[in-house]
């Protein structure tokens, strides 16, 4: 009985409580998991790396509770538009990494495209996100550097 409260405590802990998504280390560990995976099998893996904008324009002029609720909701709506097994890792206050298995590019940039349809039209700021394909011979951290900048890239490519 003590293990199954055990693994049921790391599973609870394992989740951000706010969004559902895993927590950072958590999630981290399911990553490399999925990685290897990946790799082993030679199946297509995209990694995306979103960023919420203006999250913090949001809490400043409406408050932490609306903050709050506008990662709850973008959360969900990335939840609806990726697949059960998909992971989805609160990497920081307003930012996610989403771990995609058997997608190509364009299907990984269509689901997100989903997300972004969604949280308009429920009158909520939108994400911003980068993609990046799994190379062969790549590391995570190589994978989410590579993610995160293709996300600065589509920021300022939206700047514009």
């Amino acid at each position: 009985m003590d293990r199954i409260l055990s693994a049921q405590d790391r599973t609870t802990s394992s989740i951000d409580e706010l969004t559902g998504a895993y927590h950072r280390d958590a999630g981290i560990a399911e990553l490399r998991r999925d990685l290897a995976r990946a790799k082993r099998t030679k199946h297509p893996f995209v990694l995306a790396f979103v960023d919420v904008d203006n999250l913090k324009g949001t809490n400043d002029s409406l408050g932490h509770a609306a903050g709050d609720r506008h990662l709850r909701e973008t959360a969900d709506s990335i939840r609806t538009h990726l697949r059960f097994y998909d992971l989805i890792i609160r990497f920081g206050g307003d930012e996610f990494l989403c771990g995609l298995v058997d997608v190509t590019m364009s299907m990984a940039a269509e689901r997100f495209a989903r997300v972004n349809e969604d949280l308009s039209a429920n009158q909520q700021p939108c994400i911003t996100v980068g993609l990046a394909k799994l190379g062969a011979e790549e590391g995570l951290e190589d994978l989410i550097g590579r993610a995160d900048e293709a996300m600065y890239e589509n920021r300022r490519r939206l700047d514009h």
